[in-house]
């Protein structure tokens, strides 16, 4: 059975910088808006990247279970429940709905908790050197007959030697290691995003009709306000119909495709939407998935 979203959202609040509690929290809201209580998910899982003190082990997902209360007992009448990480930078929630979209087909899950953002590994809110900015974020996905489902996975990944983005220096950080890290933007994401959108538009079958008209939108968060204007330049579409959002945000990396889902969605963008184009990019590389609204996108 297809996959379907059913609510989403995000949370800012200023009290904490903690992802971990950040993302909690957008993931309450998320499953209150669909009214899913905790004991019907099958499965959490965690797509954020800069998590508190740096964390490896246990799995970010794990925590954000236990204080959800998700899926912690087996007993009688309660679904039982399991959750993992998925890293792979910006695109890393792209890639966790094609993860949780493989269980949803089958009869053991029937709704996947995805959950993004990032935050300063110091989980303060008053550190200037990030280039993020904290949230976390989280979309809930169902199964339905009357949606046509997400698509396949387009990626462009970097090839050769790959530098580095985000980093420790465990010289320079002594003691205090675990609360600190560098990162750093590199090189403009356009040209893997429009090869990313591209091969999603032409798998798709759609056409600069479907976007005049608004039978299909592209959702393009990136750290440059500019970006979907350039974005929708290079593939020669409707500037209308690529979203981004709000560049007062900053950059909210990981979970920015769950703030351009919102921010299409509250402009009305969605109303009319058949296929929304979720696209993820960073650097030299980007994702693209297509969900469609409706059994069939339409000629």
């Amino acid at each position: 059975m297809p996959t379907e979203i059913l609510s989403a959202a995000v949370n800012t609040d200023p009290d904490t910088g903690s992802y971990i509690e950040l993302a909690t929290r957008a993931a309450r809201t998320c499953l209150a808006r669909a009214g899913v209580g905790v004991d019907e998910v099958g499965m959490l899982v965690n797509a954020g990247i800069f998590r508190d003190n740096n964390l490896c082990e246990p799995a970010v997902a794990a925590l954000i279970q236990k204080r959800l209360g998700l899926g912690l007992d087996y007993r009688p009448g309660r679904v039982p429940a399991f959750s993992f990480d998925v890293m792979h930078g910006a695109a890393g929630l792209l890639h966790a709905i094609s993860v949780a979209e493989s269980f949803l087909f089958g009869p053991d899950v029937e709704y996947a908790l995805l959950i993004a953002g990032d935050a300063h590994p110091s989980a303060r809110r008053d550190v200037t050197d990030t280039l993020y900015t904290p949230s976390g974020a989280a979309i809930l996905l169902g199964k339905s007959s009357a949606v046509g489902g997400f698509g396949q996975l387009h990626t462009v990944e970097p090839t050769g030697q790959v530098e580095l983005s985000a980093w420790l220096d465990l010289g320079e950080a002594g003691s205090n290691g675990r609360s600190t890290g560098h990162a750093v933007v590199r090189a403009d994401p356009l040209p893997a995003a429009t090869e990313a959108v591209r091969a999603c538009i032409a798998a798709e079958a759609l056409t600069e009709a479907h976007f005049a008209d608004g039978r299909a939108v592209l959702l393009a968060p990136a750290p440059d306000p500019d970006f979907p204007a350039r974005l929708a330049t290079a593939l020669d579409l409707p500037r209308a119909c690529v979203a981004g959002i709000d560049p007062r945000l900053g950059n909210p990396y990981s979970a920015a495709p769950i703030h351009a889902y919102l921010a299409a969605r509250d402009s009305g963008r969605l109303a009319t939407a058949q296929t929304t184009l979720l696209l993820a990019a960073y650097d030299n590389s980007a994702a693209c998935l297509a969900h469609r609204h409706s059994p069939a996108t339409g000629g």
